[in-house]
């Protein structure tokens, strides 16, 4: 991995806040840098998305198991009133609406 260095764009902040995303500045202080780029060759980029898959297969084993047991719904905070619901969605495989995960990269 490569980091770059880049002159920021003058108009970031107007075009981030023009296509909706509008916490691009928190606390006063900007949300991302934007006076660098980081390059990573085919290598590393193909490490990240089989780790990346690892963890994905890894949290839908524990949803498997969520949805499998009462007592981890109500310890997981589902409300008991969407169990069915959430138990459906998963059983029929529907497409999950969100998910993320915050990683770090060293190499």
């Amino acid at each position: 991995m490569k980091r770059v260095a880049i002159t920021e764009r003058p108009d970031w902040r107007e075009k981030a806040t023009e296509f909706g995303f509008k916490f691009h500045t928190m606390y006063g202080e900007p949300y991302w840098c934007e006076d660098a780029y980081y390059q990573f060759t085919l290598a590393q980029i193909e490490e990240i998305e089989n780790a990346t898959a690892e963890l994905h297969q890894m949290c839908l084993q524990v949803v498997e198991k969520v949805v499998n047991s009462d007592t981890l719904m109500a310890k997981f905070c589902i409300p008991k009133h969407t169990w069915d619901f959430v138990r459906s969605s998963w059983r029929t495989n529907q497409p999950s609406l969100y998910s993320r995960l915050d990683l770090a990269y060293d190499g």
